[in-house]
């Protein structure tokens, strides 16, 4: 239930402001802490100096300080504690380059040391490696498809050591050192199960940090970390259809499976399985990981209305678990974890190698497009008082409820002087859109001072073009990569649209929070996701926050930085993205956002991103892991900020 009037909005608005100097000190001070976890990074020779051979594949070398060997008796696992997994380049724990040696030939010679994706330009910019760099620097597909490289720069960075480029001259010359950040010594380019299990043992028995990344695109950097070895399933690129198939162990029979390795993206499940004639849950990025944090953290998208997020698709995962054995579960062989996995974030109760899930008849995709530029303002923008925004808002969240009801998703981008909203419907009634659409339509067709760029209807006939149309620079724009990104977000439950009221306050709290972005070095925008399961209210056999299952709006609030980016000015921004929120947490108190586009500084992380479920989330992880081996930032069991 709505808690504040409108009155209340100025003065909640002067405490955010307020509090902006305690946010700021916390966020250097755990700026310092983390800084403190990269102080072991070691720098890169550039050029390389030296070349490491390991089972008869060649590493570029990291320097660490002699040591003395690690005991030969292997450590037992139910005597290892979370404590245990700290070791680091330069302690006596660390393994000899025999070890690793050893290790590597173990798993057929996956393991690699770890290079930064631009450090061929930290070696001057002439060079042909570089330009291929510089030029994909903002490519989502060339990000991902090597360990050196995040989504994201915020999770390249460890303090000041990081290995970037300008994000937006990438071909600019870079002067400085070129080193790890926040990327893993080692990683394990793993291609099957045996190889994950072969790591995990390794890294248990040693007391190595383990870190799991499947594409990085991630905004609390729990795929990757400092220190640690990592298991990267990008290459586990395995696809199947089956027309019927049985879970193991169960009775029932399902009809349009699909299954894919850990490693498989958004574009390539959709093409592959659009070619036999299904829709695939995937959301609104071609390069995200459909197994990992999406497929396992919740997963929403343009058809989420309709056929619920991807977790609500699950049927089967194979899994390995931190003791290193192979598992397939299912709600028939291991209801706890497998309910655990659908829903309860990624990376943290086993490694998944593949994913079964229900599959969709194709139907087309239909659109109707709203892009128009705002009325400029008489004088100094205020967001808070801008008819247009208030206005249009707020027709918005009117007709949301009908639109929800009849399963459209909604992508509605609002900036300080204009618009983007894409209403989507999965039917074969092509016309069915028009007519569910028609008063937000004439609404916005008919407002006075638009610049309206484009007000259209489209139907597309595969899901393939439905992503081309929304690869245009207007749409795609939206969702960039390269550059630091830090977000926060908040799921906007549906009583918050029944009254007129309600929506009166909730259309002030979104122009709270884009003004408050917009004049503290923020985008002064607020993206608004209508992508949830609004029509699954079921939550019994997932362990996603039963919060999703309320939701009508999921409201993201964002801001970016580069390298360019002073440390400090960081700050600011971060500073000012969390604090964007607030006006969103007064109206729902003891509610929750989503976990995998959340701000990684949120203090009640637990409830916010987990609800109440995590108390049964952390005693499936405590059972499967009892030693904390997988360990992600503010994942269940998450033993705090030192490590």
């Amino acid at each position: 239930m709505a808690t504040r009037g409108h009155g209340a909005q100025s003065s909640e608005k002067s405490a955010y402001i307020e509090d902006l100097f305690e946010r700021e000190h916390r966020i250097y001070t755990r700026m310092a802490q983390i800084a403190h976890s990269c102080k072991l990074l070691w720098k890169i020779i550039v050029p390389t100096v030296g070349l490491l051979a390991l089972g008869g594949h060649f590493f570029s070398t990291i320097s660490w300080r002699s040591h003395t060997p690690v005991s030969d008796i292997p450590i037992i696992y139910s005597q290892v504690n979370a404590s245990n997994y700290t070791c680091v380049p330069g302690q006596d724990c660390w393994p000899f380059s025999s070890d690793w040696s050893q290790f590597n030939q173990s798993i057929h010679g996956s393991l690699r040391s770890t290079t930064p994706w631009a450090i061929p330009c930290y070696n001057g910019n002439s060079s042909d490696s570089c330009h291929k760099v510089a030029t994909s620097y903002g490519d989502p597909i060339a990000r991902t498809s090597q360990y050196g490289a995040m989504e994201f720069l915020d999770w390249e960075t460890c303090g000041q050591a990081n290995c970037l480029l300008d994000s937006l001259k990438p071909s600019s010359p870079v002067s400085g050192d070129c080193s790890l950040g926040r990327l893993s010594t080692y990683h394990v380019e793993a291609r099957n199960a045996k190889d994950i299990s072969a790591t995990l043992d390794f890294a248990r028995q040693r007391g190595i940090r383990l870190s799991i990344k499947n594409t990085g695109h991630d905004y609390l950097g729990r795929s990757n970390s400092a220190n640690s070895l990592a298991i990267w399933t990008h290459n586990m690129k395995e696809t199947k259809y089956h027309k019927t198939f049985q879970p193991q162990g169960c009775r029932t029979n399902y009809e349009n499976i699909g299954e894919i390795g850990a490693g498989i993206q958004a574009q390539e499940a959709w093409t592959f399985f659009e070619r036999l004639g299904m829709l695939v849950t995937v959301g609104a990025v071609s390069s995200v990981g459909l197994a990992g944090g999406y497929g396992q953290g919740g997963g929403h998208g343009p058809l989420g209305p309709k056929y619920g997020l991807m977790v609500d698709q699950a049927v089967e995962f194979d899994v390995v678990t931190a003791d290193g054995k192979l598992h397939t579960i299912n709600e028939c062989t291991d209801a706890d974890l497998f309910w655990a996995m659908r829903g309860g974030g990624g990376g943290n109760y086993a490694v998944l190698t593949s994913y079964k899930f229900q599959l969709h008849p194709a139907v087309p995709i239909n659109v109707y497009s709203f892009r128009a530029d705002f009325p400029k303002p008489k004088g100094p923008l205020d967001i808070t008082q801008s008819k247009v925004h208030r206005d249009i808002l707020t027709a918005l969240a009117n007709n949301q409820t009908q639109f929800a009801d009849h399963g459209l998703a909604g992508y509605n981008f609002v900036l300080k002087d204009h618009i983007v909203s894409l209403q989507i419907l999965p039917s074969d009634d092509v016309e069915a859109i028009k007519g569910i659409t028609a008063q937000w339509r004439n609404f916005l067709d008919d407002y006075p001072g638009l610049d309206i760029g484009e007000s259209k209807y489209y139907s597309f006939k595969t899901f393939s073009e439905w992503h081309d149309f929304t690869e245009t620079p207007a749409i795609s724009r939206n969702g960039p990569v390269g550059l630091g990104i830090m977000v926060a977000g908040r799921l906007i439950p549906r009583e918050l649209f029944s009254t007129n009221d309600n929506v009166g306050q909730l259309v002030d709290a979104v122009l709270t929070a884009m003004q408050f972005s917009y004049t503290n070095k923020g985008l002064g925008s607020a993206q608004l996701y209508a992508t949830g399961p609004s029509n699954q209210r079921d939550n019994s056999k997932t362990g996603l926050n039963p919060a999703w299952r309320d939701t009508l709006w999921h409201i993201v609030m964002g801001a970016a930085w580069t390298s360019t980016t002073p440390p400090n000015v960081r700050t600011q921004i971060q500073n000012t993205v969390s604090a964007s929120v607030q006006p969103f947490k007064a109206l729902t108190p003891g509610g929750g956002c989503y976990m995998n586009e959340a701000d990684w500084q949120e203090e009640n992380w637990q409830q916010t991103f987990f609800g109440e479920n995590y108390d049964r989330l952390l005693a499936v992880k405590k059972r499967y892991d009892p030693t904390g081996l997988f360990n992600c930032w503010k994942c269940v069991g998450w033993t705090g900020y030192d490590e």
